[in-house]
């Protein structure tokens, strides 16, 4: 098994980096099985070249041992219709070497069977023929609470004006969806999220997205679809008595892959900004008599989450002026700059601002460049 593992993950080079596609599949292995994903599939997925499309990275996934839940007729009014798209992906992955279990939403112990059907690494595939059922789309996501809910449909996402939405925040759709923009099977998406979302407690992301892009969706941060998720809530700080400073030292250091020096946390901070459940934030000195931005990041699990949006416009509402830096290398420089006023490149670093004045500039620059590393 380890080396049918080994060639799919080089595989999933096609769709991001080799050591990210490890990263999310191991993460993934570690989890319960059956919380993994769920598939809400739209029947004109199954049909050619869409299902080819499918079943090639469902197969994908059943060589690293990850079972989605596949459902069909979450979204159909056509009972005869989802029984027949059932019996047909069932055929379709069963030869192409998935080993599959067919089940009716309405059966008796639907829950322990799909977490059995996982455990023996078979694919379930439920045919949801009574929509408004005891076991409708809202209480399968309660009962299974899977970590990402994808809604396979041709669009393959969300769009406006012909610009790709990549990431949208539940707060927004009512606003959004009074624009006309979307077709009428984007809005019924849009309202069974908003449905869905009133029945969670925990933290859920929901995402359009095309059969064709459903491995890219998986395995890397980009991703190629729409995600739907809730504005995160952050805590915002002037000292790090209110912040838990263990895991708050244990969030950079996964975020940085790197060891911060105990004494940073001797230091004060202008302003601290941390999303609750310690996924990412940013932190605030002061340097050059200005708010510096010391530290900002996310953890490669929440990265495509939108947390760095979230963040970026709390620390803007907060702090209207300041500057950072970051090494020439980093992934993230064109985000910076799309979001800065100026830059300057200074040896191994970029120094960006925002917000400053002309005059404050230079000391800022060389402020930047010269202060010390942070990390052991």
């Amino acid at each position: 098994m380890s080396d049918v593992r080994q060639t799919v993950l080089s595989s999933l080079s096609a769709v991001g980096a080799n050591h990210e596609a490890k990263f999310y599949a191991d993460l993934f292995a570690g989890q319960e099985p059956e919380r993994f994903a769920l598939l809400v599939i739209d029947p004109r997925c199954l049909k050619d070249p869409l299902l080819e499309a499918l079943s090639g990275n469902l197969r994908i996934l059943s060589n690293l041992q990850l079972m989605p839940v596949l459902l069909i007729g979450a979204l159909d009014e056509d009972r005869t219709s989802v029984k027949f798209q059932c019996q047909r992906l069932a055929r379709e992955l069963e030869q192409s070497g998935v080993k599959t279990n067919k089940l009716n939403t309405a059966s008796y112990g639907l829950v322990p069977e799909i977490k059995k059907t996982t455990r023996q690494l078979r694919m379930p595939i439920l045919e949801m023929t009574e929509r408004r059922g005891k076991m409708n789309l809202a209480r399968l996501t309660k009962d299974l609470k899977p970590n990402k809910i994808i809604f396979l449909q041709p669009s393959g996402g969300l769009s406006d004006n012909g610009v790709r939405q990549r990431n949208l925040r539940l707060e927004d759709l009512p606003d959004l969806m009074e624009k006309q923009i979307f077709s009428a099977g984007q809005i019924n998406f849009l309202n069974t999220v908003l449905e869905l979302d009133k029945e969670a407690k925990e933290r859920r992301s929901y995402i359009i997205a095309s059969p064709l892009n459903l491995l890219a969706e998986l395995f890397t941060t980009k991703g190629s679809g729409t995600l739907v998720r809730r504005q995160i809530k952050i805590k915002r700080v002037s000292s790090y008595r209110r912040l838990g400073k263990k895991r708050l030292m244990e969030s950079i250091n996964q975020a940085f892959g790197k060891t911060i020096k105990p004494d940073f946390f001797k230091q004060d901070i202008h302003k601290g900004f941390v999303e609750t459940d310690y996924r990412g934030g940013a932190l605030f000195i002061q340097l050059a008599g200005l708010p510096y931005l010391s530290k900002f990041w996310v953890l490669q699990e929440a990265r495509g989450e939108g947390i760095a949006r979230d963040l970026w416009e709390a620390m803007r509402k907060d702090i209207p002026a300041f500057f950072w830096r970051s090494r020439l290398n980093n992934p993230f420089n064109d985000w910076y700059m799309k979001n800065c006023d100026g830059m300057q490149r200074m040896e191994e670093w970029r120094v960006f601002w925002i917000g400053l004045d002309a005059p404050e500039i230079p000391s800022a620059v060389l402020a930047a460049a010269s202060a010390p590393d942070d990390f052991n």
